[in-house]
């Protein structure tokens, strides 16, 4: 695809949009098989680079090659997939080692955790319970916490440490858990 087309592109073109899918769908279809193995799961991930593609089409580099680009939407859909998969698989498997402490019964220990994490949480200090929120509750970037709070991405960082290092010392390990309910 030349710079043309990615012109196009970025002008919202639908027709050279289509034309893109039907060139490039079966060469992402393959690279996602690469890696998953899995029929339904290549459809639905090849569907989320093209919606990914055309959402991001204004930030398209004319300068650049188009498959450098359109490979590099590819891969960060994949480790995104990558990651909520591990995070469902992580919730699963302590889902299922909490199942078998019987102490307490199920679903009153889920509301009971939930409190207890949004106790801790109204507890921190408020710009850095904001950092918080935005980061694991809303699911904001530290640049985008940087720019929604009007401050610096290393202390956006160091807010998020504190925060989850005084909720992991009051959690212990079941802050992860915490963490997946809310996702």
């Amino acid at each position: 695809m030349g710079m043309p087309d990615i012109l196009q592109l970025q002008l919202g073109n639908a027709a050279a949009f289509e034309a893109v899918y039907r060139e490039y769908h079966t060469r992402v279809y393959a690279f996602m098989w690469r890696y998953t193995r899995d029929a339904e799961i290549c459809e639905e991930l090849v569907q989320e680079v093209f919606v990914k593609l055309w959402s991001s089409r204004k930030s398209l580099n004319p300068g650049l090659a188009f498959t450098t680009q359109l490979f590099q939407v590819a891969k960060t859909v994949f480790i995104d997939y990558h990651r909520r998969d591990s995070r469902r698989i992580r919730y699963i498997n302590m889902t299922e080692t909490l199942a078998e402490d019987a102490v307490i019964q199920p679903g009153v220990r889920d509301i009971a955790l939930m409190r207890q994490l949004s106790t801790l949480i109204d507890t921190l200090p408020p710009i850095r319970r904001e950092v918080f929120l935005l980061g694991k509750i809303q699911g904001l970037s530290y640049p985008e916490i940087a720019r929604e709070l009007s401050i610096s991405p290393k202390t956006v960082e160091g807010h998020m440490s504190k925060a989850l290092k005084f909720l992991r010392h009051r959690l212990g390990g079941l802050l992860h858990l915490c963490l997946l309910w809310l996702w």
